[in-house]
């Protein structure tokens, strides 16, 4: 019979300080390489159904990087609080999350501009009206800071291919 295993012979199995796995929350028809996909239905981009307002199913701190575009504006202020919450859970020290969402000034100034295309963005497309909240750099900014999150970063940009969509940018450390 061999002799029993010592556990620091197995101890290069653990997760390296300061790895995790990479999130792509809200992916659509999007998909991250590098990410696990996510979404609450299966799109072109999906790698993982869940429902994230219940939590993510995931241990803590085993998440380097949680990404999430055009995705929070979507749920409402209580379901926003549970979620940044359950994202420090997730997060491992220094992890970071990076967002987009609609600009809501930006919109405000395209609405003297083109009207419908203003209208359509805040509440979002026909088919699938589902907007529940808008943010500005300086709400979005302290959304994330009242949730503990730090070193947070928010520009205004807007992505190539959707010219006419001003959006918002963030990027915060737990």
């Amino acid at each position: 019979m061999d002799a029993p295993v010592k556990l620091e012979e197995y101890a290069h199995y653990s997760r390296p300080k300061g790895r995790g796995l990479k999130l792509h929350l809200g992916c659509g028809d999007y998909w991250f390489d590098g990410f696990i996909n996510i979404d609450y239905s299966v799109y072109a981009g999906t790698d993982m159904i869940a429902d994230v307002r219940t939590g993510l199913p995931f241990q803590a701190e085993t998440i380097l990087e949680i990404q999430a575009h055009d995705f929070l504006e979507h749920f409402n202020r209580d379901e926003v609080f549970n979620l940044l919450e359950d994202w420090k859970r997730v997060l491992i020290p220094g992890g970071i999350v990076i967002m987009s969402i609609p600009d809501m000034d930006g919109l405000i100034e395209r609405y003297s501009v083109d009207k419908d295309n203003a209208i359509q963005q805040i509440y979002s497309i026909e088919d699938h009206p589902s907007h529940k909240w808008g943010y500005t750099v300086d709400s979005f900014k302290k959304l994330f800071e009242e949730h503990g999150y730090r070193d947070v970063e928010v520009i205004q940009f807007q992505w190539e291919h959707r010219p006419n969509e001003p959006k918002l940018r963030a990027i915060a450390k737990k």
